[in-house]
């Protein structure tokens, strides 16, 4: 095991619990005020992988359910919720600290980036490995700040059987139903004075053959930021 502290679990098993070690999250949640003492001048700190904490989970009964959980993760967002995600940039970035993508054309699985990171429009195979490099780096490296930094990667894909699906007006009968959760945060790491934290959750519905019918959740993602 990777001494940052990463945790790859790959589960083929039909009872499965959560497990202990998502029980401790991060210090700073919501978008709010930090306080440091008046005079407060930056620290240098030294790499601490043990502040750096990177989950990765994915569930699964057999290599059939597996195969189905890496086609939905494979699913880029569709050019629809790319336009979708953009056209809320002002209204949730009243600050201005979000920048779009340049090229605004593609189905890429990121559509802006806020303190230099980027932001999913929908949690893909490729946004995982992102978020789970960044936290990586992170460990890696020292700092200077008011506040010792710290950054985490919780991920969790799950696969379930229904006969009967329905979800915001889609009926679906006989259908393979995996669920992508994702939460990011970092405090301190990207810039010395500002941290951030979001969830994302992706619903993709496919076939017993494993063709994708229906993804939901892709779209904007709210990221409310921390500052100092």
């Amino acid at each position: 095991m990777n001494a940052i502290s990463k945790i790859n679990v790959s589960v083929f098993s039909a009872a499965i619990r959560p497990s202990i070690f998502l029980a401790t999250f991060f210090s700073f949640y919501v978008c709010g005020s930090a306080d440091v003492v008046p005079g407060a001048v930056p620290k240098d700190w030294p790499a601490n992988q043990l502040k750096h904490q990177i989950v990765v989970r994915h569930e699964s009964t057999d290599k059939k359910q597996a195969a189905m959980i890496l086609a939905a993760e494979k699913t880029l967002p569709s050019k629809e919720a790319v336009r979708q995600a953009l056209s809320t940039l002002d209204r949730n970035d009243p600050l201005g600290l979000a920048k779009p993508k340049e090229t605004n054309g593609d189905t890429d699985w990121w559509y802006k980036q806020a303190l230099g990171i980027r932001i999913p429009c929908a949690i893909t195979k490729d946004a995982v490995k992102y978020y789970s490099d960044l936290v990586e780096k992170y460990g890696k490296q020292g700092f200077k700040r008011f506040i010792e930094p710290s950054s985490r990667l919780d991920y969790h894909a799950t696969i379930m059987f229904h006969k009967e699906f329905t979800l915001d007006g889609k009926s679906f009968k006989n259908v393979h139903v995996v669920t992508l959760k994702l939460t990011f945060s970092q405090n301190f790491a990207a810039t010395g004075t500002e941290g951030m934290h979001f969830e994302k959750k992706r619903i993709v519905v496919l076939d017993n053959d494993g063709k994708v019918l229906q993804v939901f959740g892709d779209g904007s993602t709210e990221v409310p930021i921390l500052a100092i």
